[in-house]
Protein backbone atom coordinates (compact mmCIF):
# COMPACT_ATOMS: atom_id res chain seq x y z
CA UNK A 1 0.00 0.00 0.00
CA UNK A 2 2.58 2.24 1.26
CA UNK A 3 4.71 1.59 -2.56
CA UNK A 4 1.37 2.37 -4.47
CA UNK A 5 0.83 5.44 -2.49
CA UNK A 6 4.49 6.80 -3.49
CA UNK A 7 4.28 5.78 -6.74
CA UNK A 8 0.83 7.75 -6.89
CA UNK A 9 2.51 10.99 -5.53
CA UNK A 10 5.58 10.82 -7.37
CA UNK A 11 3.31 10.81 -10.29
CA UNK A 12 1.40 13.85 -9.71
CA UNK A 13 4.80 15.11 -8.60
CA UNK A 14 5.96 14.48 -12.12
CA UNK A 15 2.88 15.61 -13.99
CA UNK A 16 2.87 19.27 -12.15
CA UNK A 17 6.33 19.98 -13.03
CA UNK A 18 5.78 18.60 -16.34
CA UNK A 19 3.26 21.00 -16.94
CA UNK A 20 5.17 23.86 -15.14
CA UNK A 21 7.84 23.24 -17.76
CA UNK A 22 5.84 23.47 -20.87
CA UNK A 23 4.05 26.63 -19.27
CA UNK A 24 7.08 28.58 -18.94
CA UNK A 25 8.51 27.74 -22.53
CA UNK A 26 7.48 31.25 -24.56
CA UNK A 27 8.05 31.54 -27.96
CA UNK A 28 10.74 33.81 -29.49
CA UNK A 29 9.40 37.58 -31.06
CA UNK A 30 11.48 37.12 -34.26
CA UNK A 31 12.86 34.21 -36.42
CA UNK A 32 16.88 35.44 -36.33
CA UNK A 33 18.29 36.81 -33.45
CA UNK A 34 17.31 40.08 -31.49
CA UNK A 35 17.51 42.53 -29.14
CA UNK A 36 14.24 44.40 -27.72
CA UNK A 37 14.38 46.66 -24.95
CA UNK A 38 11.48 47.27 -23.00
CA UNK A 39 11.61 50.46 -20.77
CA UNK A 40 10.36 54.35 -20.48
CA UNK A 41 11.29 57.03 -22.56
CA UNK A 42 11.60 58.89 -18.85
CA UNK A 43 13.78 56.38 -17.14
CA UNK A 44 17.26 56.56 -16.94
CA UNK A 45 18.24 53.05 -16.32
CA UNK A 46 16.21 52.69 -19.90
CA UNK A 47 18.27 55.97 -21.41
CA UNK A 48 21.72 54.69 -19.98
CA UNK A 49 21.39 51.00 -21.68
CA UNK A 50 20.20 51.97 -24.89
CA UNK A 51 22.85 54.74 -25.41
CA UNK A 52 25.50 51.88 -24.25
CA UNK A 53 23.99 49.44 -26.95
CA UNK A 54 24.18 52.60 -29.33
CA UNK A 55 27.86 53.11 -28.44
CA UNK A 56 28.36 49.44 -28.63
CA UNK A 57 27.07 49.61 -31.95
CA UNK A 58 24.44 46.97 -31.35
CA UNK A 59 21.33 46.66 -33.40
CA UNK A 60 17.82 46.85 -30.80
CA UNK A 61 14.58 47.94 -30.63
CA UNK A 62 12.79 49.69 -28.32
CA UNK A 63 9.36 48.74 -27.20
CA UNK A 64 7.39 51.75 -24.56
CA UNK A 65 5.91 49.92 -21.47
CA UNK A 66 3.61 53.19 -21.56
CA UNK A 67 1.75 51.69 -24.55
CA UNK A 68 -1.04 49.13 -22.68
CA UNK A 69 -0.41 46.71 -25.39
CA UNK A 70 3.22 46.74 -25.14
CA UNK A 71 2.73 46.33 -21.79
CA UNK A 72 0.30 43.41 -21.55
CA UNK A 73 2.70 41.74 -24.29
CA UNK A 74 6.16 42.08 -21.88
CA UNK A 75 3.62 40.99 -18.81
CA UNK A 76 2.58 37.64 -20.47
CA UNK A 77 6.27 37.04 -21.68
CA UNK A 78 7.27 37.75 -18.14
CA UNK A 79 4.60 35.22 -16.39
CA UNK A 80 5.77 32.98 -19.04
CA UNK A 81 9.57 33.26 -17.72
CA UNK A 82 9.12 33.02 -14.18
CA UNK A 83 9.51 37.15 -13.73
CA UNK A 84 6.91 38.83 -11.43
CA UNK A 85 5.28 41.85 -12.94
CA UNK A 86 3.81 43.39 -10.16
CA UNK A 87 6.92 45.54 -9.34
CA UNK A 88 9.96 45.18 -11.58
CA UNK A 89 12.99 47.00 -12.62
CA UNK A 90 13.59 48.94 -15.72
CA UNK A 91 14.62 48.26 -18.54
CA UNK A 92 13.78 45.08 -19.19
CA UNK A 93 15.44 43.10 -21.98
CA UNK A 94 14.73 40.27 -24.78
CA UNK A 95 17.89 38.63 -26.21
CA UNK A 96 16.92 36.65 -28.11
CA UNK A 97 14.36 35.29 -25.81
CA UNK A 98 15.66 35.40 -23.06
CA UNK A 99 14.17 38.17 -20.80
CA UNK A 100 15.87 39.97 -17.46
CA UNK A 101 15.29 42.99 -15.86
CA UNK A 102 17.73 45.79 -15.70
CA UNK A 103 20.35 43.92 -16.91
CA UNK A 104 24.59 44.08 -16.39
CA UNK A 105 25.06 45.88 -19.98
CA UNK A 106 28.50 44.94 -20.24
CA UNK A 107 27.13 41.17 -20.34
CA UNK A 108 24.07 42.15 -22.60
CA UNK A 109 26.37 43.72 -24.73
CA UNK A 110 28.45 40.57 -24.88
CA UNK A 111 25.49 38.73 -25.11
CA UNK A 112 24.25 40.97 -28.07
CA UNK A 113 28.19 40.55 -30.22
CA UNK A 114 28.22 36.75 -29.55
CA UNK A 115 24.64 36.18 -31.76
CA UNK A 116 26.07 39.19 -34.24
CA UNK A 117 24.06 41.72 -33.29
Amino acid sequence: MSQWFLVVLVSIGLFFGYQHYQDSQIDPLYRSPYLVVYGRDSCGFTQQTMRELEAAGVSFEFQSVDDQQVADQLHARMDSSGIDTRRYLLPVVDLNNHLETRPDNAKLISGARALAL
